[in-house]
């Protein structure tokens, strides 16, 4: 097993190492799978297991980026690179390394730098904590995309479960979806495609440096991979997600999620075309109005009361049309003064659903 110099200029100069073989790695690869994990010692093993039980007629490898785990995670990692190399590409992530101070989320650096080592025209992903649940999941996907070029994404359903909680799983999404777009992701009328679902088609190089504030890898990577198509939804519920304590976002309180989400749709801005910035700015006050909505709840009231008025000065800004603005303005008074009115709608729409 070697430990190659093939990370970035400023991952070479500190201690991070790709530990793996390249000679024994397909030359070219169809898939990366792209893995991030970190404090998953419990979960890494069916992770990778679910990875390598996939029958494809194709050569793919899996990108695992430790990110310098102190319960086993890494020992697991390099256990089954030491296994399999030729599959796994195993880079040994050094929590010291200057480099990450570029982003506000340390661990972002290991979410760049693992993605950017990928080398396969798509990439599949799958954080450390889940795993896929079939066999032909894959191979399905790759011939979606092969057979339709036009396609920038193929995803499907999921599972989750909460820890210990059986009973309190659900399925992600809980309607029907087909085939969308990366407006209806901007507008966030499409928000639940889970992490773990998505075939990603490579395009150009992406843009980290307009995400260095964002606390989020996986919808800049969706958003970036939908400019150029749209994604297609398979009807199948083929991977399963864990919603623990040591998930990235699972400790957090509604309140930090929702001002991270308003903080990476800031860094979308940059990055979406002039006409898709109307869908962007919809977008974000839904997200506005949901930051303002965890602040009442949370007992934050003259904070709540400054984010609806962000939110309100915006939605005059919007160049839409005159009864989505209305919409807009009701969604964000409503959230804030009314809190629990969105979960009991989002309640009587599911029993609406579930007698359908």
């Amino acid at each position: 097993m070697n430990q190659l110099e093939s990370m970035p200029p400023s991952a070479a100069a500190s201690s991070d190492l790709e530990y793996s073989d390249h000679s024994k790695l397909a030359a070219e690869p169809l898939v990366s799978v792209f893995m991030i994990t970190y404090q998953h010692a419990s979960f890494i093993k069916e992770a990778i297991d679910s990875v390598l039980m996939q029958k494809v007629d194709f050569a793919y490898e899996i990108c695992i980026g430790e990110d310098g785990s102190t319960d086993g995670t890494r020992e697991l990692c390099v256990e089954y690179a030491k296994m399999h190399p030729d599959k796994i590409r195993l880079f040994l992530r050094n929590r010291s390394n200057p480099a990450r101070s570029a982003f506000t989320a340390p661990y972002m650096f290991n979410t760049a730098s693992t993605f950017d080592a990928c080398r396969g025209k798509y990439v599949a992903l799958l954080e450390g904590d889940d795993y896929w649940l079939h066999p032909h999941k894959l191979q399905s996907q790759v011939n979606q995309l092969e057979a339709h070029p036009a396609l920038a994404a193929s995803c499907h359903y999921t599972l989750a479960v909460a820890e210990n909680k059986p009973w309190a799983g659900g399925i992600i999404p809980d309607h029907a979806v087909d085939c969308f777009s990366v407006e209806k992701v901007l507008r966030r009328d499409i928000v639940n495609m889970h992490t773990s679902t998505w075939l990603l088609r490579r395009g150009k190089p992406m843009q980290w440096e307009v995400f260095r504030s964002s606390f989020f890898g996986d919808y800049p990577l969706i958003v970036w991979t939908m400019l150029q198509g749209e994604a297609q939804v398979l009807p199948r519920i083929w991977s399963m997600y864990r919603n623990h304590p040591q998930g990235g976002f699972s400790p957090l309180s509604p309140e930090v999620r929702w001002r991270e989400n308003v903080e990476l749709w800031k860094c979308l801005k940059s990055i979406v075309p002039r006409e898709l910035q109307c869908a962007l700015s919809i977008g974000m006050s839904h997200t506005l109005a949901m930051y303002s909505n965890s602040l009442v709840k949370a007992g934050k009231y003259r904070l709540a009361f400054g984010v609806l008025g962000e939110n309100l000065s915006g939605i005059g800004r919007i160049d839409c049309p005159a009864k989505e603005r209305n919409r807009l303005r009701l969604l964000a008074i409503e959230s804030t003064i009314i809190p629990h009115l969105p979960g009991l709608r989002r309640r009587w729409k599911e029993r609406r659903l579930h007698k359908s």
